[in-house]
């Protein structure tokens, strides 16, 4: 009998388990692999098969400010001690114009936790990223030092390596049911395996509720979300030298510099998302959403936006999509709480920018399961699901 479980190799699932491995032992951690092949895969899928995930302090919520920039401090240790590169210090600009707050409200949040910001006007917008095509009443803010990307595949990959040079047992495999019983919970997984443990974390994102671990209702809405990306060739890239992570401010897009996928090529990346797309709230939603190129107006539109801020993609000739699903919660903020008196923990809900502080929020679940001291700014009452 295992001591903690974790079930969920994602962003949280993975930090939980690394966390947990240096306060206590008997962790297992339950989760599988990327499959190989989408197309036939059958069982469950994650948002973090991809090469890019923005990294920053700042942010309108000061939550999400301040697990940022604690995660953030960690990227370099958790590099060197997996032997894993994952984080690019490329940097960061919000992009906004005339009447927009959303810089403002992110300065705010930033500054309190000492982030390296500039706030730049057209002009200096256009000197320092001459790629990019901005209004005359444009506003900037960037972020330096502490901002960037993460490759959310190698962020996991790291955490994974770690847990398991840890002690943590790998369990790669999905779950597909919980049950109380004598002392503990037992959890039965699709391949036919039993485990058993004292206490459980279930961080198992946008299939939480559709896959029925859990019984309560944790009023999660999921969301199918479509991404675009403009394949940058050799005679293009010099284009981008320089180019940041950004947030356009007027469409909510965020937008990632040229990055190199496992296929060899460079790609600029811009997704986005509304209350329009599709809901998700079922395996075989997600199983169809997941195989699936994603919403072809989203498409259409993705593309255009991304030609009308830089205007050298004109002259890009090869685009593709991609779907991830985002898990938004009614706080807005990750649900870390007890769903079965002190033996059930939920750790969900990335609401659209997990990624960033998705090893502080995992270090939030492992001293919340342990029942550990906990030094933290954010009270546990704002994440608690009711």
């Amino acid at each position: 009998m295992y001591r903690v479980a974790v079930i969920g190799r994602g962003l949280i699932g993975s930090a939980a388990a690394r966390h947990l491995t240096e306060m206590t032992d008997g962790v297992v951690v339950v989760g599988p692999d990327e499959p190989a092949e989408r197309s036939s895969h059958t069982g469950v899928f994650a948002s973090h098969y991809d090469e890019g995930r923005m990294a920053r302090i700042v942010d309108p919520m000061p939550e999400w400010s301040i697990t940022a920039k604690r995660s953030i401090a960690r990227f370099g240790d958790l590099e060197r001690r997996s032997g894993i590169a994952f984080f690019t210090p490329a940097g960061y600009l919000g992009l906004g114009g005339p009447g927009m707050s959303y810089n403002d409200a992110c300065a705010k949040a930033g500054a309190t936790q000492g982030a390296t910001l500039r706030r730049l006007d057209a002009a200096q917008i256009r000197t320092a990223f001459p790629f990019l095509n901005v209004l005359d009443k444009a506003d900037g803010l960037t972020e330096t030092g502490s901002a960037g990307y993460i490759s959310p595949r190698g962020l996991v990959a790291a955490q994974t390596e770690i847990a398991a040079k840890g002690g943590a047992v790998l369990l790669r495999d999905a779950a597909q049911s919980l049950r109380p019983v004598s002392g503990g919970i037992e959890i039965a997984t699709m391949g036919g395996d039993t485990v058993k443990a004292d206490k459980v974390i279930v961080a198992t994102g946008a299939f939480t509720q559709a896959w029925s671990l859990i019984e309560k209702n944790l009023n999660l809405k999921v969301y199918g979300r479509t991404v675009v990306l403009a394949r940058i060739d050799e005679a293009l890239l010099a284009e981008f030298d320089g180019m940041p992570t950004m947030i356009h401010c007027e469409s909510d897009a965020y937008i990632l510099p040229p990055i190199r996928y496992p296929d060899g090529h460079h790609y600029l990346k811009l997704g986005n998302g509304s209350d329009r797309d599709e809901r998700l709230s079922s395996p075989e939603k997600l199983d169809r959403w997941f195989k699936s190129a994603g919403s072809e107006s989203d498409r259409r539109d993705f593309t255009r936006l991304m030609k009308s801020i830089f205007p050298a993609l004109q002259a890009c000739e090869h685009w593709r999509t991609d779907t991830c699903a985002t898990t938004y919660t009614a706080s807005r903020l990750p649900i870390i709480d007890f769903v079965d008196n002190d033996r059930v923990l939920v750790a969900v809900g990335g609401c659209g920018k997990g990624a960033k502080g998705s090893d502080d929020w995992g270090h939030i679940a492992a001293t919340t399961i342990l029942d550990a001291p906990r030094d933290h700014s954010i009270a546990r009452d704002k994440l608690r699901f009711s």
